[in-house]
């Protein structure tokens, strides 16, 4: 179980936080679980340079969803800053990122799928983003589920001003990390992005780090 954890509010006070449940998610792999209101998670590159699709889903109603561009429109820029919120497709807040050691995430690209692995060239069966969230979230949301474009966490897109888009090689160090906290229950998925055709994953991917936090009591 994580360590405590102390995060800044605002640089007014400070907040312990303890772990309740973490979890490996092996690179290539996808993972899901309820994040209930009031619980923070912490999401962690333990190797660098690795990026990690999320998604999260209303518990009580997965066709709301966060969504990047609903986001984008509340907080006025490409990603919020910390103390700023994801947005819903509902326009309301679902999770604050309320820490960020990296700074740098992509809320522009789809997730990877087998359709783009087939446009790779590559024969058979290949993990993919989209492959992880739907089965990690199955036992969650049964049925057929949309799949919202995901915050592509520690992936760097940068966008000029001639409206080119370039994927660069992601800037997260060894043990970078962001703290969301949710503000309604929520189903939050994870994808340690398998690509290796682009450095969105260094190139080889690797593992990715999940803590749920609670306030310490």
């Amino acid at each position: 179980m994580a360590d405590r954890v102390e995060i800044d509010l605002n640089g007014k006070r400070r907040l312990a936080l303890d772990g309740v449940h973490q979890a490996v998610v092996a690179a290539r792999t996808g993972w899901a679980m309820v994040l209930r209101a009031g619980q923070f998670l912490r999401i962690t590159d333990p190797c660098g340079k690795q990026a990690g699709d999320f998604w999260a889903f209303n518990a009580a109603d997965p066709d709301e969803h966060l969504s990047a561009m609903h986001t984008r429109v509340w907080v006025n820029r490409l990603c919020p800053r910390p103390g700023e919120s994801f947005h819903s497709s509902h326009r309301r807040p679902i999770l604050q990122l309320v820490a960020d050691t990296c700074g740098v995430h992509d809320l522009l690209t789809a997730a990877c799928d087998s359709h783009r692995y087939r446009l790779y060239g590559v024969q058979g069966e290949h993990p993919s983003c989209v492959g992880n969230l739907r089965q990690a979230v199955a036992p969650l949301i049964p049925g057929r589920l949309f799949v919202p474009q995901p915050v592509n966490l520690f992936m760097n897109v940068q966008v000029f001003p001639d409206g080119r888009v370039e994927t660069g090689e992601n800037p997260s160090r060894p043990g970078d990390h962001v703290i969301l906290k949710a503000w309604i229950d929520c189903i939050v998925a994870l994808s340690a992005c398998p690509q290796e055709f682009n450095p969105v994953a260094g190139w080889y991917p690797s593992d990715l780090l999940v803590d749920v936090l609670e306030p310490a009591r």
